[in-house]
């Protein structure tokens, strides 16, 4: 299983499935990581494979949808691609929560997705439209194969900074549609 990125300024990758957190249990960064970022994130499940795949067909390749978060070790990151390499593949920085929500769900305003950080809301966007998913999966799929089983991941903002070593402890939490998505511990 892959989880094929792509970012908000629309390039293309591939994080590894060690990076995802199922169960959105607390993160405990190694010693050289002083300095996380991060991108709140929609995710839309693959449940058959393709490639080039075309957006007017898209809605065939996907089964449902949920939004979380991934995050990024700004230490890696530096100014080479192999930087940025590093920072997205650190174990255990994308949390997806598993469950999903059926694609109607996608584009009603009325949806509310809310980040927080300590409390106080860091991101919040109503739920996206169907189409910005299946133009990300056309997209997406010209470059990496899609199989079933795998996360097509759009950031839905651009990377900004999370928290750094000297912040300690920080809480995460998110909530869609008022319904409780991740609740997590980052202990720097």
């Amino acid at each position: 299983m892959n989880i094929v990125v792509r970012t908000a300024d629309g390039q293309i990758f591939v994080r590894p499935d060690v990076t995802l957190e199922r169960n959105s249990e607390d993160l405990y960064p190694p010693e050289f990581v002083q300095q996380l970022s991060y991108t709140p994130t929609l995710y839309a499940r693959i449940c058959k494979p393709g490639k080039s795949i075309a957006a007017k067909f898209a809605d065939r390749y996907y089964d449902g949808f949920n939004i979380g978060i991934m995050l990024y070790a700004d230490d890696l990151i530096g100014a080479s691609p192999e930087g940025f390499a590093c920072a997205s593949c650190l174990d255990h920085t994308t949390f997806l929560p598993l469950m999903t929500y059926s694609k109607e769900v996608l584009g009603h305003s009325g949806n509310i997705f809310c980040l927080k950080k300590g409390g106080e809301i860091l991101f919040e966007c109503s739920a996206p439209s169907r189409s910005e998913v299946e133009v990300a999966l056309e997209d997406a799929s010209r470059y990496v194969p899609v199989r079933s089983g795998d996360f097509l991941a759009i950031e839905l903002a651009p990377r900004k900074p999370l928290c750094t070593r000297a912040d300690g402890e920080v809480e995460i939490d998110a909530e869609f549609c008022e319904n409780k998505l991740l609740n997590f511990k980052i202990k720097l």
